[in-house]
């Protein structure tokens, strides 16, 4: 019995495929470190860790408004920027979460940078990543992970262990809202090829 079989659909849809097998991702990159950032923000501001667990409590301040000192000067508890270092009674009068004890302007995240771009083995893979820049103690060391590990600290108090804090990574919600950007993404990509 003979018969015959069009592949003429068949070619176009590997020809629309073909278009889109190496897409521009940078929308994409682009949404995600906007959701990394508002996802960085929320959670330490909530007190939580990378898997949406709340940090340990931090016991050592505020500190009572009884017992308040002398402020130094020269530095200031709102002071942000890279290497604005408090000092401990500066530190201890100040009431945000743990990691973050000037709240929105506290170095976890404001200095939260990002980058985007092809990574991996023949650059087919994308990335966008977000990192912590110039949060660093007097010396220009870096502490968070210190924090971040449960690590012992450095400077005066080496022989002190801190509670793991780790903000490292995106939190279920984060992720939650990555994966939708994604789809998104993808039928926009299907769509216009």
């Amino acid at each position: 019995m003979p018969c015959t079989v069009d592949f003429g659909g068949l070619e176009r849809l590997r020809a629309r495929l073909a278009r889109i097998a190496d897409p521009d991702a940078t929308p994409l990159m682009v949404a995600w470190m906007k959701i990394i950032d508002d996802d960085n923000r929320r959670g330490v501001l909530a007190g939580l860790d990378k898997d949406g667990l709340p940090l340990a409590p931090v016991t050592y301040r505020p500190r009572p408004p009884g017992i308040q000192r002398h402020r130094k000067r020269g530095r200031g508890a709102y002071n942000a920027g890279p290497g604005a270092n408090l000092s401990s009674s500066e530190y201890r009068r100040l009431d945000g979460p743990p990691l973050a004890p000037r709240g929105v302007g506290s170095r976890v995240i404001t200095n939260l940078k990002f980058r985007y771009g092809r990574a991996g083995p023949l650059d087919l893979n994308w990335a966008a990543i977000g990192y912590w820049d110039q949060v660093v103690d007097r010396r220009g060391n870096t502490f968070l992970h210190y924090h971040f590990d449960g690590a012992a600290g450095g400077g005066r108090r080496r022989n002190v262990t801190l509670p793991r804090r780790d903000l490292r990574g995106v939190r279920p919600d984060g992720l939650r809202r990555a994966g939708s950007a994604l789809r998104a993404w993808m039928i926009d990509v299907i769509r216009s090829a």
